[in-house]
């Protein structure tokens, strides 16, 4: 089945279901406001961090901006993942096996959607926000690298909750971890290269990067392997959970 005859069969099904969910609505709400929060919020900080404490905060705007990268398509992940577990719980998983999509079709679907809608609303949001503006070639590959946190966390959810408040728990835990990464920016090479266990990591460090002018070319072709890897894993997991 085509990326549109998806789109058509199940999409209409994910907006309702969303529609009638203000927790999922209010995710894809949610990376707006942020941009609109920081955009608006960080420079007037910045300015009273400076008259009160002299302490610069624009060397640290390249921080924020690549902690950005990674808002939109958690919350995106988050949706996809909640749609899939409620899929599994009340069997339209086992339901699709009989129709012309197929489980890989679905999986595609559910991998790729989140992907695209993770890029598009992060290239907007960093876009709005101006903190670190960055070249439209390394903020779209930053962008789609972050969006891979989409299915990382939708596949998560659907792998290992068993409701959604186990869910909200996971979501929780896996934004901790996600978030350590921001660590790695107080840390010299090469030993910030640990933190590239975790995807998260590299996206922002293609910001950095670009922020300062620097080579990110090698750091993004990093995170698309670490990403793919992480999400055949958890590929492999969602459907172990499905075909015990």
């Amino acid at each position: 089945m085509t990326v549109w005859g998806l789109l058509r069969r199940i999409g209409p099904m994910d907006v309702r279901a969303i529609l009638r969910d203000r927790l999922l609505l209010w995710f894809l709400v949610l990376p707006i406001v942020v941009a609109v929060l920081l955009g608006w919020g960080v420079p007037l900080l910045s300015g009273w961090l400076q008259a009160r404490f002299a302490f610069d905060l624009i060397p640290y705007y390249p921080l924020i901006a690549g902690s950005y990268i990674l808002v939109a398509p958690s919350m995106v992940g988050c949706v996809a993942g909640f749609l899939l577990l409620d899929e599994r719980d009340d069997h339209v998983l086992d339901a699709w096996r009989v129709t012309p999509v197929s489980l890989n079709d679905l999986f595609l679907y559910r991998v790729g959607t989140p992907v695209v809608l993770g890029t598009v609303m992060t290239l907007g949001g960093y876009s709005l926000m101006q903190l670190a503006p960055i070249s439209i070639g390394p903020l779209l590959v930053a962008a789609i690298l972050g969006a891979g946190a989409a299915p990382t966390l939708a596949l998560a959810l659907a792998g290992f909750a068993d409701n959604k408040v186990s869910g909200l728990a996971i979501a929780k835990l896996v934004s901790a971890a996600s978030n350590l990464a921001l660590v790695a920016w107080f840390i010299p090479m090469p030993w910030q290269l640990l933190a590239g266990v975790l995807p998260t990591y590299w996206p922002m460090k293609v910001v950095w990067q670009a922020s300062g002018g620097a080579s990110w070319e090698p750091y993004a072709a990093a995170g698309l392997a670490v990403s793919l890897l992480v999400i055949a894993m958890l590929c492999l997991r969602f459907r172990a959970v499905l075909e015990p």
